[in-house]
């Protein structure tokens, strides 16, 4: 029934699934799960109140690569839901803020349409201004160089860049830093982890980032997939310890692994 070579792909398929579903019908029916609580989001809470004490914007953006397809999808959606929650204590609390498009103008709507949502929600319609939505060019040295712009012209308290990012993302958040701007990035690209770190008060780091997308969500269904891959995970890793073990105790491991 299962080809020659697949028996541990399905297995690996089912320790990821099973976790998947398991906590998904969790979350269809009402069920919670407490989620510890990540300081990166705290920091955006203090950041707001910064803004409105200081009489200076935030500055937003969900990454700089914003794609909605292929790997940074999930980035995307993550920094969109760091991007809405931002919003909504910025507008909530009274400061005035910055959503910086990503390099893909088809989030331009989408971005621009969160941030129209959470005015009228926190009833506050008149806080919604089309300008604030800025988007500087379909390259990395337009956003770099747009997002100066703002920063320069209007200086910043918060400095908010979470998502698929690329190292034109450092120049903005060092100036914003120099400015006294609490900075908070994050991706889960591995490769651009080092790059605009060093210029972050916070930082999230590869699952961080999809994991604060998810608390911020408040989405018990998203919370759900985080709760799911996380025990996914472990299993994932006891295999691989007891492989190992059972490797040096002289077992055939390296001949099952090709079942």
């Amino acid at each position: 029934m299962i080809a020659e070579g697949k028996i541990v792909d399905l297995l690996t398929l089912l320790a990821t699934a099973i976790p998947a579903l398991y906590y998904l019908n969790w979350a269809l029916q009402g069920k919670r799960m407490k989620l510890r609580s990540l300081p990166q989001l705290e920091a955006i809470s203090e950041g707001v109140d910064r803004a409105v004490e200081m009489g200076l914007p935030v500055i937003a953006s969900a990454g700089n690569i914003a794609y909605l397809s292929g790997m940074y999808a999930p980035m995307t959606i993550a920094g969109m839901n760091i991007f809405r929650y931002t919003a909504t204590l910025a507008v909530r609390r009274g400061a005035r803020i910055f959503g910086l498009v990503p390099q893909l103008p088809e989030v331009i709507s989408l971005m621009d349409g969160i941030f129209r949502e959470v005015c009228v929600t926190e009833g506050k319609p008149e806080a919604y201004r089309r300008d604030d939505i800025i988007y500087s060019g379909n390259n990395e040295s337009a956003y770099s160089l747009g997002s100066l712009g703002v920063l320069g012209s209007h200086g910043c308290a918060l400095w908010v860049a979470v998502g698929a990012n690329q190292s034109s993302v450092s120049g903005p958040s060092g100036l914003a830093r120099m400015q006294g701007a609490i900075t908070l990035t994050g991706t889960a690209r591995w490769g651009m982890n080092g790059t605009f770190a060093m210029f972050s008060d916070y930082f999230l780091s590869m699952d961080d980032v999809y994991s604060a997308g998810a608390l911020v969500s408040g989405d018990p269904m998203v919370e759900s997939t985080l709760i799911g891959g996380d025990v996914a995970k472990w299993i994932i890793v006891l295999v691989t310890v007891i492989g190992g073990i059972m490797a040096l105790a002289g077992f055939p491991v390296l001949d099952w692994l090709n079942l």
